[in-house]
C-alpha cells in the first residue's frame, strides 16, 4: 500500500463446503465459507516468494508475479478485456523505484484485467482492484509484500473464484484489475481510468482490497462510506455477520486517523469522481519492511478477511443502484 500506510450464512442453493487452513502459531483455525483456500494460500504464498524479487514495476521479478496471476485468471476462465489479460503504460521513472529501476528511467507497467459476466445485462461495471506490485529489490534486499499487496491478490481472486465456482453470476459484471505501480503513486490504477477504452459512465463503483492479512490490531477496516453515506448500512449489514471486526473508519471522519481516501488505488476512482470502497488493515510493524514475508501474516485472519470481503461484493452487487450517487469530494 503506497500509505505511509462469515461466520455460517446460509446463501441460495445452501453452504458452500467447508475447507479448513491452519493458522500459523497453533491458534484454533477458521474455516472458509465462500472460497477454496488452497489455490488463493498458493497464489499469495508464490507472490511473496523470493522467485519474485519484490515485484518491482518493471523488473523480471514482477513479469513472474505476472505470469502466476495470469494462469489463475485462466483457470477461472476470466474473460478478457479486449483480447489480452494484459494492458500495458509507459511512464517515466520520477525517483529509483528500486535497484533496478532508477531515476529517469522508462518504465513499462502492466495491468491484468478479467471480466466475470453479469446476468443483467447492465452496462454498470464493478471494479475490483489490487495492486501486484511491491518494492523491489532495496539495496540488495527483497522486500517481498506479503500483506502488501500479495494479499490483496490473492482476495481479490477469491472472490472471482467465489462467483465462477459456485456458478451464480453476480448481477453485474465485474472487472478484476490487477494493477501495477501503486507503490509509486496509483500508476497503474490511473492508467486505467484515465485510458480505458470502456464508457466512463459505465465505472459504477470501485471496491479496492490492499493489505488483507495481519490484522494486528485485531480491525479490518472499510473506508469511503464518508464520500458514498449509502454504503454505511451496508457495512454495518456486514459486520454484524462477519467473521472478523470490520468497521468504517480512516476515511476523513476521524481527526485522530489519517485519511486513506487516495493513499492506494481506490484513489484513482475518486479523484474520478468514481464511489469506492476500500478494505484493509492498518499498519504493522513489517510493514514496507523486507519481514513482510508469508510466515509472518496470519492466514486465519486472512481467510476470515476474505469472507467479508466477499460478503461486501455480494451486497454491493445488489445494492449497487443506491451506491452510484455522486462522490462527495473532500473539503
Amino acid at each position: 500500500m503506497l500509505r505511509a500506510l462469515i461466520i455460517i450464512v446460509v446463501i441460495i442453493g445452501g453452504l458452500i463446503g467447508l475447507s479448513m487452513v491452519a493458522s500459523r502459531g497453533g491458534h484454533e483455525t477458521y474455516d472458509a465459507q465462500y472460497f477454496t483456500p488452497g489455490p488463493v494460500i498458493g497464489l499469495l504464498k508464490g507472490l511473496s516468494d523470493d522467485e519474485t524479487q519484490g515485484r518491482g514495476i518493471g523488473t523480471p521479478g514482477a513479469e513472474r508475479a505476472r505470469d502466476m496471476i495470469e494462469a489463475r485468471m485462466s483457470a477461472l476462465e476470466m474473460l478478457t478485456l479486449g483480447n489480452s489479460y494484459r494492458h500495458g503504460f509507459t511512464v517515466e521513472a520520477d525517483e529509483a523505484f528500486s535497484d533496478e529501476i532508477s531515476a529517469g528511467d522508462t518504465v513499462q507497467g502492466v495491468n491484468l484485467i478479467g471480466v466475470v459476466q453479469g446476468s443483467s445485462g447492465s452496462d454498470q461495471l464493478i471494479i475490483v482492484t489490487a495492486h501486484y506490485d511491491h518494492m523491489g529489490l532495496q539495496d540488495g534486499e527483497i522486500f517481498n509484500g506479503a500483506d502488501d499487496n500479495a494479499s490483496g491478490v490473492a482476495a481479490a481472486m477469491a472472490i472471482a473464484q467465489h462467483f465462477s465456482r459456485t456458478r451464480k453470476q453476480p448481477e453485474h459484471t465485474m472487472l478484476f484489475a490487477f494493477v501495477d505501480g501503486e507503490e509509486h503513486g496509483l500508476l497503474g490504477a490511473r492508467a486505467f481510468v484515465e485510458t480505458t477504452t470502456l464508457p466512463r459512465s459505465s465505472l459504477a463503483f470501485n471496491l479496492n482490497l490492499d493489505m488483507m492479512a495481519r490484522a494486528d490490531t485485531g480491525t479490518l477496516w472499510a473506508s469511503g462510506p464518508h464520500h458514498t453515506p449509502a454504503l454505511i448500512p451496508l457495512i454495518e449489514e456486514v459486520s454484524a455477520e462477519a467473521p472478523i471486526d470490520f468497521q468504517i473508519g480512516f476515511d476523513g471522519t476521524d481527526p485522530e486517523q489519517q485519511d486513506w481516501t487516495e493513499l492506494s488505488d481506490h484513489g484513482a476512482f475518486y479523484e474520478a469522481g468514481i464511489p469506492h470502497l476500500y478494505i484493509g488493515v492498518d499498519y504493522h510493524a513489517d510493514y514496507h519492511r523486507p519481514t513482510d514475508d508469508f510466515e509472518n501474516i496470519d492466514q486465519n485472519v486472512f481467510l476470515a478477511a476474505v469472507d467479508t470481503a466477499i460478503m461486501v461484493a455480494q451486497r454491493i452487487d445488489a445494492q449497487l443502484d443506491e451506491l452510484t450517487t455522486p462522490v462527495a469530494q473532500a473539503q
